[in-house]
């Protein structure tokens, strides 16, 4: 068991979005849960594909709770996958900065609401 090839295990200063290896072509990888302490609601993530359906003609996302286990230590983490279609390759870090802004907003939306 471990992470998949170009995922690092031992993060200290964890990226709030990276640019990921998938078949065929890249991914965005959302750190979301480690930022936010919770998954990325069915309404953030449509969000997500409008902001990125304006550069993109389409957009596959995918919500996922990632569990990893050792005999001392259990970790359970949302993250969110955009994959990027074949049109996209070049335009990773382009697209990051859309990703960024959507994680920080919806992040954020949250911390400001008062019960």
């Amino acid at each position: 068991m471990g992470a998949p090839r170009g995922y690092e295990r031992s993060v200290t200063d964890p990226a709030i979005v990276f640019v990921g290896e998938s078949r065929p072509g890249s991914r965005l990888v959302v750190n979301f849960g480690v930022f936010s302490g919770r998954e990325a609601t069915e309404a953030e993530i449509y969000r997500l594909a409008q902001s990125l359906l304006t550069e993109l003609d389409s957009v596959e996302i995918v919500s996922a709770q990632r569990f990893e286990f050792t005999s001392d230590v259990e970790a359970t983490v949302h993250q969110v996958f955009v994959e990027l279609p074949a049109a996209a390759e070049g335009r990773e870090a382009q697209l990051v900065g859309i990703v960024e802004s959507w994680a920080e907003d919806s992040i954020g939306e949250r911390h400001t609401i008062k019960p």
